[in-house]
């Protein structure tokens, strides 16, 4: 049985869940473009409508490319680089044409990375929304919504701009230098209030990834039995509550250490704890791949195997036995256990147990009987 958390399964899967997370944030804003493209239909918004248009088949073709990236590669390590760069081109496309109405989607690429718990790509975000900026500046300039302040470099207050005596608007004289005012005067200042959201977002990432770490320590903490790294009972019943009623067919052994107490009252707790060390060792040998094993009490050990029939639980019995069998030939301590095992339907889990229990208490009973002419052990099945 192979208990033991995958680190790169459990990143892959975290980073799955993120992708499709992303891919909702990006489908969310579709629909609210063209929420704002039915207001401007509606006259509510007075934006021209063609630029209202461009913006929304443009953020479409992004969101239907995001859709494809997550369906075919959604547990991929680059999915979330090629996501964040779709994603900027789909704010880039909002800029380019809504301008000012649009200035904060700048920052939502970087949001999205922090939930991906990775600086790394928090970076990235940072260097393409960069590149977005001003290509957002000088694109809107010339394809937007007329920004005045980009068209005649406004630098005062409100009041400088008014003539006292007519109350006319007194325009400046229009920039004639737009690809060298407009990257300095509007692209450098919004790409440093984003750089200056970096941090921020890095703490945020580094806690949802310190919170996740915390979860998944005490989630294992509470599944596990500390001395032999099986499931505990606490995971066992869960699993026979929750998980093993959906399964089609299920093979089940109940194994028993024999001897626990006396070997513990007449060797000490120390040639106990080994004991108990060999039978895990043993079982886990054979069934790790195609098990799980659980210690259900203290010389008590349940192992379910999903699919297996009759025969392959057999099988699995006698390699476990024979394991165990030739570590009490190599050792003064006594190292043996009962078995009993069982096949049956995934719904009726809890009475495949009880069988695979009953079998086992009449091999222990024939095992102590045994003992007193040859110290053999015996196996019998649900069908003894």
């Amino acid at each position: 049985m192979d208990k033991s958390i995958n680190s790169t399964t459990t990143i892959d899967t975290g980073e799955a869940a993120s992708n499709r997370f992303t891919l909702k944030c990006q489908i969310i804003m579709t629909v609210i473009v063209g929420f704002t493209v039915i207001l401007n239909i509606l006259d509510i918004f007075i934006i021209q409508d063609k630029l209202m248009y461009y913006s929304m088949i443009g953020c479409t073709i992004c969101t239907i490319i995001s859709a494809l990236i997550v369906k075919l590669m959604a547990d991929k390590p680059i999915t979330k680089y090629l996501l964040m760069i779709v994603m900027v081109i789909f704010v880039t496309i909002l800029g380019s044409f809504l301008t000012y109405h649009i200035v904060l989607v700048s920052v939502i690429p970087i949001l999205c990375s922090a939930q991906y718990k990775n600086n790394k790509l928090i970076n990235f975000a940072y260097i393409i929304s960069v590149i977005s900026v001003f290509a957002i500046v000088m694109a809107g300039f010339y394809f937007g919504i007329c920004d005045a302040n980009m068209l005649v470099l406004t630098n005062q207050v409100k009041d400088n701009h008014i003539d006292p005596v007519t109350g006319e608007f007194i325009l400046t004289t229009v920039n004639t230098n737009p690809w060298g005012t407009l990257p300095l005067y509007y692209a450098v200042p919004r790409c440093l209030v984003l750089f200056a959201t970096i941090p921020m977002i890095k703490h945020l990432s580094n806690v949802i990834a310190s919170n996740a770490r915390r979860e998944t320590e005490l989630r294992i903490l509470g599944e596990t039995d500390m001395m032999t790294q099986l499931y505990n009972r606490n995971k066992y019943l869960e699993m026979v509550h929750e998980y093993y009623p959906t399964v089609s067919q299920v093979g089940v052994m109940f194994w028993d250490i024999n001897g626990l107490k006396k070997v513990n009252d007449t060797m000490g707790h120390d040639s106990g704890d080994y004991l108990i060390s060999a039978i895990t060792t043993s079982i886990t040998e054979f069934t790790k791949d195609v098990c799980k094993a659980y210690r259900i009490g203290g010389d008590e050990f349940v192992v379910i195997g999903e699919g297996l029939n009759r025969e392959a639980i057999a099988e699995l019995v006698v390699n476990i036995q024979s394991s165990i069998d030739k570590k009490n030939h190599a050792t003064k301590i006594p190292i043996s256990a009962s078995v009993g095992y069982a096949v049956g339907a995934g719904k009726d889990i809890e009475q495949v147990v009880a069988e695979a229990d009953a079998c086992m208490y009449k091999n222990k009973q024939n095992h102590y009987e045994l003992m007193k002419s040859r110290g053999t052990t015996g196996i019998l099945t649900s069908d003894s």
